[in-house]
């Protein structure tokens, strides 16, 4: 027998430590981390490979036990090793500490500014479009100078 099945109870939790500005702000055993990376969502299980990544806007989820916990998480970065997750980051909030009147109107203004602001893009994009057509126009209204353009194999010489 190995020394692992001789021993009592092997741990296969994860300890998550979340740290901000203003020190360790969360600490849990979990048996699984899902938190949002700036090029998707990464799973940490036990024995995860040593890693460090950026984190994104997003929602870090934490499952233990089968219940899941969420938090909102706000950029950052998390090093993991084989039964530790570290992540520090600047914000990082618990459900109970989340204004949801006021990210309910955080919401709707920014999507009212988006629509306004849409039409502003498409005109820009449209500036852009005219932009490159002119340019496009003008080079193409001196064909004499293409030959300036061709190998030396490729010149008339006549």
């Amino acid at each position: 027998m190995t020394k692992e099945q001789t021993s009592p109870a092997v741990e296969k939790k994860i300890t998550l430590n979340i740290t901000t500005p203003r020190g360790l702000k969360f600490v849990e055993k979990a048996d699984m981390i899902i938190m949002r990376c700036i090029d998707g969502d990464l799973g940490v299980l036990p024995g995860h490979a040593p890693v460090s990544t950026v984190l994104g806007d997003g929602i870090l989820r934490i499952i233990n036990n089968g219940i899941e916990k969420k938090l909102a998480l706000f950029g950052g970065i998390a090093e993991i090793e084989n039964k530790t997750v570290n992540i520090f980051t600047t914000i990082a909030q618990r459900p109970e500490e989340i204004d949801r009147e006021r990210a309910e109107r955080d919401a709707r203004e920014a999507e009212a500014t988006i629509r306004e602001e849409s039409e502003e893009h498409q005109v820009r994009k449209l500036q852009v479009l005219l932009r490159r057509a002119l340019v496009r126009i003008e080079v193409s209204s001196h064909p004499e100078e293409a030959e300036y353009f061709k190998d030396d194999g490729e010149r008339n010489d006549s």
